[in-house]
This record gives structure tokens, C-alpha cells and sequence, in this order.
């Protein structure tokens, strides 16, 4: 079963067994060795186990290998088609068109090794095009992908026009594509759900751990932190899974020299950044060091809250270019639609037909169309004029897109046709991104409300065991004392630190999370930071005084 996978994932027999697996049997084999003669118990129960997964990731190489080919091949099956189709009404002949795809590694990713390979076969091999893809079929990763060459197989053998199955495709390999993306949304949702769950489960862990010193005579600080080590450990690999699972759908553009938009959002993020570091200093010398009447009075929590919050300020900024980066992104299929037909209609004049449009509202694209009309009339390079385009979009779609417009036309390719077809593929890719926005916005708000159960719960728990530490402090029964175990006041003031900061690691591995699920901006992370660590601060403080009222216990504000 491996030894089948390795050729799809291009790899040798001879070359997985050196390299993987035989140096993973010689490492299993000599910490099995160690661990039967030097250890015992839990010890030995412990170091029996990483043999198990180091051959187990041995063995799973191949797999979690194709499995990542396969989720690459896909997610790049929309940009694919369109360039595939949109090359093909060019001049061009097919070994030049393959080889086109093949060059394309940042936009393709792993289809352009795909590709690479077909044009090997042609060149070198001098087999056909329908072998080549038959050929290529049988071994790629993706299923889609493979049907896809299959068909494209049969129809270069039965003679149709490689231009006109291309243009058939599109529909067909889009609807792949989607099935795949929606696909991945209904992950999001189970995995939502399974950190919603092993998130709970590591909050009662460590009530577990913050109670337990009361039944037995453990250590109180070590037990807390070694449920809170578990909780960041699990929360990371969480993190981490999901991202892995979902398709990389970056919103933002790729350039080599950052845009006036960038020096904008990075000015703002060095402005909040630096107010950041005054306000939060301000309030630590007021409170430990002045000892200002009014800020010791402040609970920590609200000092933390407040010292950040200044942050806003580069992720408000970066939130509103990337909200107008996605309004371009609705208004751009139709722009080039109708640059398409004006060009077609008057046979030729890109100028002509941009000045009309410049004149016309295309929302915040509207600005950029203008740019874009200006360089062309200087005769600037047009591939550059293009190029500048889709970077000051700040949109990676229209960036990708209107390169690979440019690049139809100047090849030869009929502007109203490429047009079309770009235009339909883009505003079916614009509706899957409206969905996928609308399952992270629900997605936020289960982490903001999870930050806020969390606060409650752990904040909750301490206040009571701090009532109950108080009050078997407070006993005097001779021997019975020994059964009791009871906890420095210093301890417990640890331990409510200790929370607080799981709870700030919480929101910064969620904030992280969020951002990386939409594709967005990174410095929006800033925007769900700052507010969920205000949810968790006011519930902490709020939990705090409730139970100073109800129970006549108070957790540490110092």
C-alpha cells in the first residue's frame, strides 16, 4: 500500500527506505533499548511510546505527502483552468502553452510541477499530448486533477480543438473546485466544534488541577502549571491543524516593494505600537511604583485591557483598506468584462476603451482604473502598467487576474472571450469567499464567547477555593489539621496571574487563528486581540466582584 503512493508523491522506494524509514528503525530500536534497561514504570511506559510515533511517522510520510499535494493541487484548480483557458485563445501552439503553466510556480504552486511534468513527456519523450496527460492521470495526487486530464485525453485524441474543450472546462473544473472549497467550510465547522470542545475540557482540566491540592497533597502552583503548559501545547496543535485544513485563499496582493496602502497600514502599526508601550507604562509606574490612589485601585486585568488597547489603531486601519480590497473585488469582474467588449467591439484601442471606463463608478476600484488608463497613455510597459494595477488593489485575485488578461492580449488572445471567461470564474470565486466570510465571522464569535466562558469558569473556581482556603485557614482541630491542606494566600495570588495569562494566550492564538482563516490583512489579528482580552478582562473583574459580594472572597487586583 505505501510502496503504491510513492511513485504519485515522486518518490523512489529506495530513497523513502534510506531516508525515512531505515534511520527511524535505527533511532526506535536504540531509545527501545535504553528505555527496557535504564527506566521503569511510568518512565519506561512513557519511552515506549516514542518509537511508536517515530515509525508511525515513518510509515504516514506517504500519506500526509499526498495528502498535502493533493490539498495544493486543488486549491490552486480555479487559477489553473482560468489560465489554462485563457492561454488557449492565443496564438500559442501546445507545447509552448504547457510549458507557460509549467513557469508558473507562485501563481500554480504544485500544479505547475504538474504541468512540468507534461511538458517533460512532450519535449524529451515525444509522447502526445493524450498520452502525456493519460500518463499523468494515473499518478497525480488529486483526483479532480486526474479526471480533468482524462477528459482533456479523449478529447485531444477524438480531434476537438484544444481552445474549445479548454472553454468547455471551465464550468466543470470550477464546479470541482467549489465542491473542494465547500468542502473545506464544512471542516471549519466540525473543527469548530472540536475546539469549542478540547478548549472546555482543558478549562475544567485546570480547575481540576486548581481543586485538587485540597484533596491530596500535591503541589498547588505545579499542578496549575502543568495543566496550563497542556492547555498552550494543545491549543497550538489545534491552531495548527485547522489552518492545515483549510485552503490557503490569501485576500491580500504579493509585490516585491510594499504599496503606499502598506507604508500606510505599517506607519499606523508603529503609531499604536509606540502609544501602546507609553499608555502601558504610564499605568504600571502609576499603580506599582507612584502608587496612585486611583490606579492601584484598578484590578490588573483592566491595566492589561487598557494598556493594549491603543492596538486598535493599526488594526482598525488595516480592517478598513482590507474591507475596500474586498469592495474592488466585487466591482472588478464587471470592469473587465466591460473592458473586454469595449476593446472587442472597436477592434483593438485598450486606451480608448479605459479612458470611457475611467470615466464610469467602479466603486474603490474606480480610483485604480484611472491609475491605470494614466500609465497606459505614457506608454509604459504594458505587462508593468498591469502588474502596477493589481498590486495597488491590494488584491491578490485581481493581481493574478488582470496579469493573466494582460497576457492574453498581448499574446493575441481575443479580449472580449478571456474577459468572459475570467469574468465568470472570478464572481464564482467572489460568492465561495462571501460564504467563507460569513462561517469566520461565526467562527469569531464562538471564540469570544468561549474567551468569556473561560473567564468565568476559571476566575469562578478560584474565587471558591479561595473561600475554602480561608476558611480551613481559619480552623483549629489538632490532628484534623493534617488532613487538610491548606494554601499560602501567595500561592493562590499566583494563580490567578497564571489564569490571566492562559486566558491572554488564549485570545492571541484565536486572534491568530480567525486571521489566518479569512486570508486577510495579519495586522487585523490586533482588531479580535484587543477586543477578546477586554471580554476576558471585564468578566475576570466581574467575577471577581460578584463573588467578593456573594461570598466574601476576593481574587487579586494587584
Amino acid at each position: 500500500m505505501v510502496l503504491n503512493i510513492l511513485p504519485r508523491i515522486g518518490l523512489r522506494p529506495r530513497d523513502y527506505l534510506l531516508k525515512y524509514v531505515f534511520p527511524s528503525t535505527i533511532i526506535s530500536i536504540i531509545i527501545l533499548a535504553i528505555g527496557l534497561n535504564y527506566f521503569s514504570g511510568y518512565t519506561l511506559l512513557t519511552t515506549l511510546t516514542i518509537p511508536i510515533v517515530i515509525m508511525g511517522g515513518a510509515l504516514g510520510y506517504p500519506f500526509i505527502k499526498l495528502h498535502d499535494q493533493k490539498t495544493k493541487i486543488n486549491e490552486k484548480l480555479h487559477v489553473f483552468i482560468s489560465k489554462f483557458g485563457v492561454l488557449s485563445i492565443t496564438d500559442l501552439d501546445r507545447k509552448e502553452l504547457i510549458h507557460l503553466l509549467a513557469l508558473e510556480k507562485d501563481e500554480l504552486g504544485q500544479l505547475a510541477d504538474e504541468s512540468n511534468k507534461i511538458y517533460v513527456l512532450l519535449n524529451r519523450w515525444n509522447q502526445s499530448l493524450a498520452e502525456s496527460c493519460r500518463f499523468l492521470s494515473r499518478r497525480t495526487p488529486s483526483d479532480e486533477f486526474s479526471d480533468f486530464l482524462d477528459r482533456m485525453s479523449y478529447s485531444v485524441d477524438s480531434g476537438e480543438d484544444l481552445k474549445s474543450f479548454l472553454i468547455k472546462e471551465q464550468d466543470i473544473v470550477l464546479n470541482d473546485y467549489i465542491e473542494f472549497y465547500r468542502r473545506s467550510l464544512y471542516m471549519l465547522d466540525i473543527f469548530k466544534e472540536i475546539y469549542v470542545s478540547a478548549i472546555t475540557a482543558l478549562s475544567f482540566l485546570i480547575t481540576f488541577a486548581i481543586i485538587t491540592p485540597y484533596i491530596a497533597p500535591y503541589d498547588f502552583i505545579s499542578m496549575v502549571i502543568m495543566s496550563l503548559i497542556a492547555f498552550v501545547v494543545l491549543e497550538i496543535l489545534l491552531v495548527q491543524i485547522i489552518i492545515n485544513q483549510m485552503p490557503r485563499d490569501k485576500l491580500w496582493h504579493q509585490a516585491d516593494r510594499p504599496t503606499q496602502i502598506d507604508l500606510s497600514i505599517r506607519k499606523y502599526l508603529i503609531i499604536s505600537i509606540i502609544l501602546s508601550v507609553i499608555t502601558m507604562s504610564a499605568l504600571i509606574w502609576g499603580k506599582y511604583i507612584a502608587e496612585i490612589p486611583k490606579l492601584v485601585l484598578i484590578p490588573y486585568q483592566m491595566v492589561f485591557a487598557i494598556g493594549i488597547t491603543p492596538l486598535l489603531i493599526g488594526g482598525f486601519k488595516a480592517k478598513r483598506e482590507e474591507d475596500l480590497t474586498i469592495r474592488r473585488e466585487y466591482n472588478f469582474p464587471d470592469f473587465l468584462r466591460s473592458l473586454g467588449d469595449s476593446v472587442s467591439a472597436k477592434g483593438g484601442g485598450m486606451k480608448d476603451s479605459l479612458e470611457y471606463l475611467s470615466y464610469h463608478d467602479f466603486g474603490p476600484l474606480t480610483k485604480n482604473i484611472k491609475h491605470l488608463y494614466k500609465r497606459m497613455v505614457l506608454n509604459i510597459d504594458s505587462n508593468k502598467t498591469w502588474k502596477l494595477f493589481g498590486v495597488e488593489t491590494s488584491s491578490y485575485l485581481i493581481q493574478l487576474f488582470s496579469e493573466m488578461f494582460e497576457r492574453c492580449t498581448y499574446l493575441g488572445g481575443n479580449p472580449g472571450l478571456a474577459s468572459d471567461i475570467i469574468g465568470n470564474n472570478f464572481r464564482k470565486i467572489i460568492h465561495l469567499r462571501k460564504s467563507k466570510y460569513q462561517s469566520v465571522k461565526q467562527f469569531s464569535g464562538t471564540m469570544y464567547g468561549l474567551a468569556g466562558g473561560m473567564a468565568l469558569t476559571l476566575f469562578t473556581v478560584h474565587g471558591v477555593t479561595n473561600m475554602i482556603n480561608k476558611l480551613y485557614a481559619g480552623l483549629n482541630m489538632g490532628q484534623v489539621m493534617n488532613l487538610i491542606h491548606v494554601v499560602p494566600s501567595e500561592d493562590m495570588n499566583i494563580v490567578a496571574y497564571l489564569m490571566y495569562a492562559s486566558l491572554i494566550l488564549y485570545s492571541m492564538f484565536s486572534a491568530y487563528l480567525i486571521k489566518m482563516m479569512d486570508g486577510g490583512h495579519p495586522q487585523v489579528v490586533l482588531v479580535h486581540f484587543v477586543i477578546m482580552v477586554w471580554v476576558v478582562s471585564i468578566v475576570a473583574c466581574v467575577t471577581g466582584y460578584v463573588l467578593d459580594i456573594v461570598l466574601g472572597t476576593t481574587i487579586s487586583i494587584a
